[in-house]
């Protein structure tokens, strides 16, 4: 077992965040080259594949008879105790998006405490977090604006008629009175995770669009001199350049739940799939007043959905 092989060396995509964890016993352990396992529930699994061919790394599942560290790839926050004997560590991939429904006004200190009590209450990591998604009409509400350059977290807005295009556990006959649509937390969190999941497929898509194009101007001809491969046929590069691009598209739409972009639209996953905390109403006693005398906003919806494709801008 190579002794060059350490944890900084995981090529773990940037936008991971690192939790809680004994960072220093499982390097200590991957630089012993003793068994280390590794339970991933969410995120990109492409970083297994730059592992060297002789690695300390097991997974979930795998029979393991000596187990000397743990790493867990979550969503969810985990609390380790500092007696036990197993090292153990946590990333976060980005893929929470946290819908929510405010009164006009709700300043940046409610909105944020809302989210925390549910993070606390549902055992999430805010590190996972990828963003905030609500309705167009709260795009310049301070609260949201100031919350989310703080913790630069990106803010999806979408209009009332799409959010009301999307099932939702909890609609509201008073909210579609009071903003156009039976739901803003639950239906804004769906709709984050389906617009990022179907963005990454064009983003896909088009790259392989190009691949291909590249490939067919190259290999324009049967002649292996214009592929400029030696031995190779032209239509055979060609052919393996399509299975690739054929493959990436399968996978990503999979994780997208349809085969086709134009069927990756919102409101097509149900949500009970997705949707991991439905929506959750914080009042607060006494808001503070605003400026020019005024009540600030005093009610605060916080819904949780997660998405296949973590999230890094």
């Amino acid at each position: 077992m190579s002794d060059k092989f350490t944890l900084d060396m995981l090529d773990i995509p940037s936008g991971w965040r690192r939790g809680e964890g004994d960072w220093t016993g499982v390097a200590a352990a991957m630089a012993r080259g003793e068994t280390v396992e590794v339970i991933q529930e969410v995120g990109s699994t492409l970083w297994q594949n730059s592992l060297p061919e002789k690695h300390s790394l097991y997974w979930d599942g795998e029979n393991i008879s000596t187990i000397k560290a743990r790493i867990w790839i979550s969503f969810t926050q985990r609390r380790f105790s500092p007696e036990s004997v197993l090292p153990k560590v946590q990333w976060h991939p980005r893929v929470l998006w946290i819908g929510i429904g405010c009164e006009r006004g709700t300043g940046r200190e409610l909105i944020e405490t809302a989210i925390q009590n549910v993070c606390r209450g549902y055992h999430l990591a805010e590190s996972a977090i990828a963003g905030i998604a609500t309705i167009d009409t709260k795009a310049g509400e301070v609260g949201l604006l100031e919350l989310c350059q703080a913790r630069n977290w990106p803010l999806k807005t979408f209009a009332a008629d799409i959010l009301s295009s999307v099932e939702v556990p909890n609609p509201s006959n008073i909210v579609v009175k009071q903003v156009g649509t039976p739901s803003v937390a639950e239906a804004a969190a769906l709709c984050a995770i389906e617009l990022i999941s179907c963005t990454i497929l064009k983003n896909r898509q088009d790259a392989c669009s190009t691949i291909l194009n590249n490939r067919q101007d190259a290999c324009s001809t049967k002649s292996e001199a214009a592929c400029g491969v030696g031995i190779l046929p032209a239509h055979t590069i060609l052919n393996n350049r399509q299975d690739a691009c054929s493959t990436i598209l399968n996978n990503r739409q999979d994780a997208c739940s349809t085969k086709s972009e134009s069927a990756c639209g919102v409101g097509i996953l149900p949500a009970q799939q997705r949707l991991l905390v439905p929506k959750q109403i914080f009042r607060s006693k006494n808001p503070p007043l605003s400026q020019g005398g005024v009540r600030a906003g005093s009610a605060v919806t916080v819904a949780v959905a997660v998405c296949p494709i973590e999230y890094l801008g």
